[in-house]
């Protein structure tokens, strides 16, 4: 069975989906069972899909890649004018990520009705992405992510700042759920590492901290300072006689001041004071 072809032979042969592979010679334009590729797995063009109802499609890319890359989807939307076709941003994504990608366009658009002198111009484009994303939901029988569906609906300038002040307080929000889901986490890690049940703290903080173990002190990033070593640096600080480029074991001092940096380390100066203090 033949599996080279030209550009033009190979978007005909997958259209027919006569055989489960064939590339063209240089192996930049392939495809494998229901999947067309350009240049690699990376940058699927399209797929063949069925959904519940026993419809079928070609699930289409709207992306692009390079000057070649554009050339074989338009081959291989010419070759394959017979059958519906479905687009998205990944034919290989799951829908949520196919969404995901809708919605960072669609907040684009969006974000320039505000200054936009024609605004027609990106009401059009919320509508072209609208259009999409209608037939998209309705072929795979799925709801459209509310996020996306409110700024998707948007009809005009006014209806823009009000999405927009909705957005900022949902960011705002947002960011500080996170913030407190993050220092819930820190909290139980570093209790952890206190109690010597992890060597190392895989949740980051902004500030490093210690530990004494015996006879030498643990940072929280796993590294091990002998406790001489620790006074000497305590004495040096309490003295301000530490200076930028002296080095402690490997790690050079490279910032001094209400922040101590001393190689990948970042301690709070009173921290270093009030933990330096009990040795």
């Amino acid at each position: 069975m033949k599996k080279v072809f030209t550009n033009s032979e190979l978007a005909h042969v997958y259209a027919q989906q006569s055989q489960d592979e064939g590339r063209n010679p240089n192996g930049s334009f392939f495809f494998r069972g229901k999947t067309l590729y350009s240049y690699g797995s990376h940058f699927p063009i399209c797929k063949f899909v069925t959904n519940d109802k026993g419809e079928n499609a070609l699930l289409f890319t709207e992306r692009t890649y390079s000057n070649t890359t554009a050339k074989q989807i338009s081959l291989t939307r010419n070759a394959t004018n017979q059958y519906n076709k479905v687009y998205c941003n990944n034919p290989e994504n799951t829908h949520a990520d196919n969404f995901k990608a809708w919605t960072v366009e669609a907040n684009r658009s969006a974000d320039k009705l505000a200054k936009a002198k024609k605004p027609i111009l990106y009401l059009n484009e919320l509508g072209y992405i609208s259009n999409k994303v209608n037939v998209y939901a309705s072929f795979f029988g799925i709801e459209i992510p509310q996020d996306l569906a409110i700024v998707l609906s948007i009809k005009d300038k006014s209806q823009y700042i009000e999405y927009a002040e909705k957005q900022k307080k949902f960011e705002i929000e947002k960011i500080k759920a996170l913030q407190f889901e993050m220092k819930k986490d820190f909290k139980k890690a570093f209790k952890k590492w206190q109690n010597f049940e992890t060597s190392y703290l895989y949740t980051r903080h902004k500030y490093d901290f210690l530990r004494l173990n015996n006879d030498r002190i643990d940072t929280t990033q796993g590294v091990q300072i002998p406790v001489g070593i620790a006074k000497k640096l305590y004495n040096k600080i309490v003295d301000n006689t530490i200076k930028a480029g002296e080095k402690i074991l490997n790690f050079e001092v490279s910032s001094i001041g209400n922040e101590i940096k001393i190689g990948c380390h970042t301690f709070k100066k009173s921290y270093l004071l009030q933990f330096g203090a009990k040795l």
